[in-house]
């Protein structure tokens, strides 16, 4: 089969020998007639005949027998060529160009002080509101045609080729970035560690392992640090057994259709450190709501507007994706 636009080409090549084929066949039966011809007849010939209009004018009209096969002829290669070509090149080449208008346009890839983040799971959701909350670009390379697939629907900045590829990661420009995340399976994450660190040797290169016999290997490859959410998930229920609480272990709690519930703690150089409830209006600054309390121990449901949230507080609050990033800002002092 040829591709499309070879296909396209041998269309036009093939409608314009018909036309060639009209115009000098209708001077040659005109000759073997003994009728004069004129180039104009034959072109107004070939083309009525073609689109089987059939409009003829006397000048124009064939009525040998010759004439008249010739006619057929040429009248069963434009219908050929109308029933037969049109499926097979006009009607794929239509849909290439509307699919392609269609298409949705990739982000543009950051330049310099970015975070490129190889592969795509659910953690990297997590990741990528903290990247946007704080202001940093970012990018997804991957080869998986379903994370692509995500990154479309979510607006997300994608490269769509192999992480562990030192030209794709050249295009993501590893150059300029600030540091690089690796969430892809383990073999393949080693892989990006090693070409990661053999293109830009002081590359902070951050990466996952499911289990702790996984880590010495990503540490060899070039690993940055490796994070284990398993211990990392040990670590938080450690904590909170003990009533310890830090910003380390803020984030999201629930998700109730649009609403989420975050719990974020109260670090010492935040600005709602010290200060009660009523003197923050969270709910006029944010539009999210406080539902509750960890402090010293206990779990404050639905606190009154008098509590105060000191250092190692942690807030429980409600509200919609937008509004608790807003919140969040507002805890950890940023701007």
């Amino acid at each position: 089969m040829f591709k499309l636009k070879g296909r396209l080409t041998l269309f036009f090549l093939v409608f314009l020998s018909i036309i060639v084929l009209g115009i000098f066949g209708f001077h040659f039966v005109k000759l073997q007639s003994g009728e004069p011809s004129t180039m104009i007849d034959a072109i107004s010939w070939t083309i009525v005949t073609l689109t089987t209009l059939g409009a003829y004018t006397p000048d124009t009209t064939l009525v040998t027998p010759l004439g008249k096969l010739f006619t057929s002829m040429v009248v069963i290669l434009g219908i050929a060529l109308f029933f037969i070509g049109t499926p097979l090149v006009l009607v794929p080449w239509f849909e290439t160009k509307v699919s392609s208008a269609l298409r949705p346009k990739p982000f543009p890839i950051p330049e310099k002080n970015h975070v490129i983040i190889c592969g795509y799971n659910p953690i990297i959701d997590e990741v990528i509101d903290s990247l946007r909350i704080h202001g940093f670009d970012y990018i997804v390379v991957s080869k998986n045609q379903s994370d692509i697939s995500i990154c479309q629907k979510e607006k997300i900045p994608y490269i769509f080729g192999d992480p562990s590829n030192d030209e794709i990661l050249k295009k993501a420009n590893i150059d300029t970035c600030i540091s690089l995340i690796a969430v892809a399976d383990v073999a393949i994450n080693a892989f990006i560690c090693l070409t990661a660190k053999s293109l830009r040797n002081d590359l902070n290169v951050i990466t996952i392992a499911d289990k702790t016999e996984h880590v010495k290997a990503l540490y060899a490859a070039g690993a940055s640090r490796v994070i284990n959410p398993k211990i990392f998930a040990g670590s938080i229920l450690g904590r909170r057994a003990g009533h310890e609480y830090s910003l380390e272990i803020s984030g999201k709690f629930a998700v109730f259709g649009d609403l989420e519930i975050r719990q974020y703690a109260i670090p010492a150089t935040s600005a709602l450190c010290n200060l009660s409830i009523n003197e923050v209006d969270i709910r006029s600054m944010t539009g999210s709501i406080i539902i509750g309390l960890w402090k010293d121990g206990d779990l404050i449901v639905n606190p009154s507007a008098d509590e105060i949230l000191t250092e190692g507080t942690t807030v429980l609050v409600m509200g919609k994706k937008r509004q608790l990033n807003m919140f969040y800002r507002l805890v950890g002092g940023l701007r």
